[in-house]
């Protein structure tokens, strides 16, 4: 009994090709997987809303005029924060109101909070009298456990 060596040859070329669609495939079964397996960043379970969506005023009280402070939800995100009824001479009167609102709402747009919320102390008080007014707002949208409104 006599075995025969066998003598398989190969090309480069060949083997490149295998390795590439090989490496292709293990890639687009894991893209599969990882689009349509389970959500593992909130354990399966669905994130609930927050917000009520909608559009929330407050008014703030100043010089015997009033001023909104206008808050835009959905269901998770504040959307954006400003102010609506600004007269000209609520905004000659009180010059750091805008500025500080304008500061305030893009920290509250990228932290998607008022928590931590930074100023100046040339306008504290200002941002305080408006951080105020956008709690008071958004207590407005928030969703009591039950999920109805408040």
């Amino acid at each position: 009994m006599r075995s025969k060596t066998k003598i398989v040859v190969l090309h480069m070329k060949e083997v490149i090709y295998t390795a590439i669609f090989i490496a292709l495939g293990i890639v687009l079964v894991l893209l599969l997987f990882f689009m349509f397996g389970p959500d593992r960043k909130n354990g399966g379970v669905e994130e609930t809303a927050q917000y009520n969506a909608g559009v929330y005023t407050s008014s703030l009280r100043l010089d015997g005029k009033t001023v909104d402070v206008q808050v835009v939800v959905d269901e998770n995100h504040i959307n954006s924060v400003s102010l609506i009824n600004l007269d000209e001479t609520v905004a000659t009167m009180y010059p750091l109101l805008q500025d500080s609102m304008d500061s305030i709402s893009q920290q509250i747009y990228e932290e998607q909070s008022t928590e931590n919320i930074s100023y100046t102390t040339e306008n504290q008080y200002t941002a305080t009298v408006l951080l105020d007014a956008v709690d008071a707002a958004l207590e407005k949208a928030k969703v009591e456990e039950d999920g109805s409104e408040q």
